[in-house]
């Protein structure tokens, strides 16, 4: 699983044999877990839990309760301090003279806080932005942990119960396939991560054109 994880320049063998080690212990194994989802949140949610996953490593229940609490911690970690440090933002001659854009943004949040909390779950390029806008725009604290909660298990649920059955046999399939075609491997690669970046980038693209569209509606006094 490693070398896969190579691509991206970053080493997690230390986090990897942490959860391996410490299989007598599924509160550790959680924890450990939990807090790497704080700054690795994709590579440990959908490529380093699945395998230990579907070599028992991971319990199902270890895995479901860790990425829940880890992802949904950090969701709250994200909005809160720039929800509360909008007092001092919004004396920004900036954020004055935009003022009813901002507002018309977070009317959009509040009207399809669901919506845009189960897309930008799957989008990783725009979540860290919307999640960070919706702290500025002071968005109802309520709906937003409500949906960031459901989103949340439900991104769990697919980690847990639907990815090891679809990481295992694939990544079999790669590594037999590397033996003999590595350049076939690296192609494959490459080609799911360049859709991966064009789809996220047509989504951003649309969600944006859709707040601004929204933004540019006259504010009546």
């Amino acid at each position: 699983m490693m070398p896969y994880l190579a691509f991206a320049g970053i080493d997690l063998n230390t986090l990897v044999e942490a959860i391996r080690t410490s299989g007598d212990f599924p509160w550790l194994q959680g924890w450990f877990t939990a807090i790497a989802t704080f700054f690795f949140e994709n590579i440990v949610c959908w490529t380093i839990v699945p395998p230990l996953l579907s070599e028992s490593i991971l319990h199902w229940m270890t895995a479901l309760q860790s990425t829940f609490w880890g992802v949904f911690i950090g969701d709250l970690l994200m909005y809160l301090p720039v929800r509360f440090a909008m007092c001092y933002v919004a004396k920004l001659k900036w954020v004055q003279k935009h003022q009813n854009q901002i507002e018309a943004c977070g009317h959009f949040f509040d009207r399809h806080i669901g919506k845009t909390m189960f897309v930008i779950r799957f989008t990783p390029g725009i979540r860290t932005p919307a999640l960070l806008a919706a702290g500025m725009l002071r968005v109802h604290f309520g709906s937003y942990t409500l949906y960031s909660a459901l989103s949340c298990l439900f991104q769990s649920t697919i980690i847990t119960f639907f990815m090891p059955k679809l990481y295992a046999p694939a990544i079999a399939w790669l590594k037999h396939l590397w033996t003999d075609y590595p350049a076939i491997v690296i192609a494959i690669i490459s080609a799911f991560f360049l859709l991966f970046c064009v789809a996220q980038w047509y989504i951003a693209k649309a969600v944006m054109r859709h707040v601004t569209a929204k933004s540019t509606v006259p504010i009546e006094d």
